[in-house]
This record gives C-alpha cells, sequence and structure tokens, in this order.
C-alpha cells in the first residue's frame, strides 16, 4: 500500500480563491476531473455493529482503519481500505463492478467468495464475517484537484459536504458552514518549499478532520 502524509485544514472560501489562482500557475488538474477543476464524490462507509472505527476516531487514537466504497461522478466504484497513523496514510484499492458492489454492500457471501483471489476483497470479507461489519453512513461532497510531481503531491479543496444515512440515503445533511471548505495537502516524501510557500503562508493550523465522523455526530444528533 501507499504511504502519504496527510494534513487537513478547514479554510474561509476567500482563502481558497487565493490559492486557487496560484496552484493553477504551477499544478496540474486531475485527470479524471469533469469540471470546474474536481468532480463529486460519494464515500459509502462500513463500520462494525458496535461503531467501533467511529469511536476510535473520537477518543483520538492514533492507529485506525477503515473501508469505504468510493463512487466517482464518471460512474468507476472502487473499493478502498485506509489505515492512518498520526499524519501518515496508507491506502488499498480495488475497482469494483456494479454487481460485485452491491454485493459488498448486501452481504451476498456466495457473489464475495467468488473473488477472494484478491487480498483486499479477502480482507474485506474476513471484517464482514468476523466482524459483522455493515454499510453505515454516506458522505457526499465535491473535490477539487491540483496534482504536481507526477501525482506525488495532491491538493485538494472539499466543499458542500453532506452525510446520509445507508438506509435512508436521499436524507442528507450538510456538514460544513456556508464559509467553511476542506483543504488537504498530501504528498509521499516531502514537500516542496514553492508549494509551501503557497497552501502553508498563512500559517493554518492543521484539523483531525474525518468526514466520517463528523458525519456519523450530524446524523446521530450529537449537536454537530
Amino acid at each position: 500500500m501507499e504511504e502519504r502524509v496527510e494534513l487537513k485544514f478547514l479554510i474561509h472560501p476567500a482563502d481558497y480563491h487565493h490559492l486557487r489562482r496560484q496552484l493553477e500557475l504551477f499544478m496540474d488538474t486531475d485527470e479524471f476531473s469533469t469540471h470546474d477543476n474536481g468532480y463529486h464524490l460519494t464515500s459509502l462507509y462500513f463500520d462494525d455493529m458496535y461503531d467501533s472505527a467511529t469511536y476510535d476516531k473520537a477518543d483520538g487514537v492514533e492507529y485506525h482503519k477503515k473501508f469505504r466504497i468510493r463512487e466517482y461522478e464518471n460512474g468507476s466504484r472502487r473499493l478502498e481500505y485506509k489505515i492512518k497513523n498520526g499524519n501518515l496514510t496508507q491506502k488499498e484499492t480495488l475497482f469494483l463492478q456494479p454487481d460485485l458492489e452491491e454485493a459488498l454492500k448486501s452481504g451476498d457471501w456466495k457473489r464475495i467468495e467468488t473473488e477472494l483471489e484478491q487480498p483486499l476483497l479477502k480482507n474485506f470479507y474476513v471484517a464482514m464475517k468476523l466482524n459483522h461489519l455493515q454499510p453505515k453512513i454516506y458522505i457526499h461532497y465535491f473535490r477539487e484537484i491540483y496534482t504536481f510531481n507526477n501525482n506525488d503531491i495532491r491538493i485538494t479543496f472539499d466543499s458542500n459536504l453532506e452525510a446520509g444515512t445507508y438506509d435512508y440515503p436521499n436524507q442528507t445533511y450538510k456538514l460544513l458552514e456556508p464559509n467553511q471548505m476542506i483543504m488537504e495537502v498530501k504528498y509521499r516524501k516531502h514537500l516542496p518549499t514553492s508549494i509551501k510557500k503557497v497552501v502553508l503562508v498563512k500559517n493554518y493550523q492543521p484539523i483531525p478532520y474525518s468526514k466520517y465522523l463528523m458525519g456519523w455526530l450530524k446524523l446521530n444528533n450529537w449537536g454537530v
């Protein structure tokens, strides 16, 4: 699995527009962008019957992991397994056919068992069997993406975050205030000085923001 440093910042839209104008001068846009240098995303997060991944994140556990199915605006879907240890992340992915995606959501063991030569799918299957892994929460948002040095460095801006439960996917709730956006800075080895001068010039403070946790808190009426 690839390992990256991942930093998140809560920024104001005015800062976003300023940053965007500068990043467009020397960074590339993501090859899968459909409009406005980005695309809409939906992530379906899985957790066990005790919401262990949720409580680990809420309790500030440095090492935690999660499964999700990410759905892209162009129609592609993939299963992702993400491990996070502080600011370091690792991610393993597998592109899904529609029938396999549906099997993962519904717990169709027979269909999943035909694909167990895939290590990620086998890992997911074991978690479903042993830990009663279930689809829990949808997170919808728009992501604008800039890349540098063959995708070694990615800077993304996430906006219009909404959360909904798996059982009631069309009943969604906004997660950010109108004057808020999330900037994520991801890199494998080091962040070049030229990029630091642009994205960190205002000394933005990294935050331990989790879209899944914030969605869970909102949907469970925890005052978010």
